[in-house]
C-alpha cells in the first residue's frame, strides 16, 4: 500500500499557558459562583477548569465543581477549550473564522485538525522571535467533486475534507504557532493536536484494513419497526509493517510509552482513512529474519 513509514505523532497537552490568544470567546454559560444559589440543571463554566458543569440537585450553593462530589456532572470542555479536550466528535463552533495562537515552548513539526466541518481553507504560519516568519502554509479545504468529469463538476457530488494534517513544520523551540481556519456560519473543528513526527518501519505493508465501529443503536420493536437513535462512532485500523532489526526496540518501547496516550497514526498519505487519532488495542512484533521483522498493529479511534 505503501513505500513510506508508519508515522506517528504524540500530542503535546496543551495548558492554558501556551494558549497566546484566540478570537473563540469563552462564554458558553455563566461563570460558577461560590454565593450562587443554582438548582437541577443549572448550567456553569468553571473558568479555571475550562469546563461546563451541570448541577443535580437543589439548593447548590458554596459547591465548587472541580472539588465537591454528588453536586455537579461535568458536561465538557468549552467551546473555545473543545479541540484541546481529547475527543473528536466534540467540537469549538463559530461562525466564519476559528484562530489560535499557540506557544509550545518545545519544537514542533507536526500539525493536524481532525473533524472539520464548513470549512473553506486553513492558514498555517509558525513565528519565530528572532527570525521572524519562518513557515508559511495555506491548505484548500473547500469542496471537492468525488468523481471527475464535467457532469460531475457541475452536478456531482462534492464532499468537503475532514481533516488536515501538515508534518513538515520546521524546528523551532521558541517560536509561536498560529492556526487560521476559514469557514461558513457551520464551521466547527473537533481536534486541533500539535506534536513531534515519529516514524518506524520500511513501510505498510499492502493489505491494510480500515473500517469503522459505529456505537448508533439500531433495534426492533415488537411490531418489526426499526428504532434507530444516532450515536458518535471511531475509526478502526490494522497495518502490517516491516522493520529493520534496529528499529524492533524502539518501536516496541514506543508502544509501551504511549498504551494510554492516544496518539495521531498515519498509515499512507494517499488514504484519509488511514488516519487515526486514538490508541492502539494490540500488537505483535515477529522476529521472522536476521535484518528484518514484521509486526501487526491494530487502532481503535477516539470517538
Amino acid at each position: 500500500m505503501s513505500i513510506k513509514s508508519l508515522t506517528v505523532v504524540r500530542p503535546i497537552a496543551v495548558t492554558p499557558a501556551m494558549l497566546v490568544s484566540t478570537n473563540v470567546p469563552e462564554a458558553d454559560y455563566p461563570a460558577w459562583a461560590s454565593g450562587t444559589t443554582y438548582a437541577v440543571g443549572a448550567r456553569v463554566m468553571h473558568v479555571g477548569a475550562h469546563k461546563v458543569y451541570q448541577s443535580v440537585q437543589d439548593g447548590n450553593v458554596g459547591k465548587d465543581p472541580t472539588a465537591t462530589a454528588g453536586w455537579w456532572v461535568e458536561v465538557g470542555a468549552t467551546n473555545r477549550w473543545k479541540v484541546f479536550d481529547r475527543s473528536v466528535s466534540s467540537q469549538t463552533a463559530q461562525a466564519s473564522s476559528i484562530q489560535y495562537r499557540l506557544r509550545p515552548g518545545q519544537a514542533i513539526t507536526s500539525l493536524a485538525v481532525l473533524n472539520l466541518s464548513g470549512t473553506t481553507s486553513m492558514r498555517v504560519r509558525v513565528i519565530d522571535p528572532a527570525y521572524g516568519t519562518v513557515y508559511d502554509k495555506t491548505v484548500d479545504l473547500s469542496r471537492q467533486p468525488v468523481a471527475a468529469g464535467w457532469w460531475q463538476w457541475f452536478f456531482g457530488e462534492r464532499r468537503m475534507p475532514t481533516q488536515s494534517v501538515q508534518m513538515d513544520l520546521p524546528s523551532f523551540p521558541g517560536a509561536d504557532v498560529l492556526v487560521d481556519i476559514m469557514g461558513g456560519a457551520t464551521l466547527a473543528v473537533g481536534v486541533l493536536l500539535l506534536g513531534q513526527v515519529r516514524t518506524f518501519g520500511l513501510g505498510v505493508k499492502a493489505g491494510a484494513r480500515v473500517g469503522i465501529q459505529d456505537y448508533s443503536r439500531k433495534e426492533r420493536t415488537e411490531f418489526g419497526d426499526v428504532v434507530v437513535v444516532e450515536r458518535a462512532f471511531a475509526k478502526r485500523a490494522s497495518f502490517s509493517l516491516l522493520l529493520t532489526a534496529a528499529e524492533v526496540d524502539s518501536f516496541n518501547d514506543f508502544l509501551a510509552e504511549v498504551r494510554a496516550t492516544p496518539c495521531l497514526w498515519v498509515g499512507s498519505e494517499r488514504y484519509a482513512s488511514t488516519t487515526v487519532y486514538g490508541f492502539y488495542k494490540s500488537f505483535d512484533i515477529v522476529i521472522s529474519y536476521y535484518d528484518y521483522s514484521d509486526s501487526e498493529l491494530e487502532l481503535e479511534g477516539l470517538t
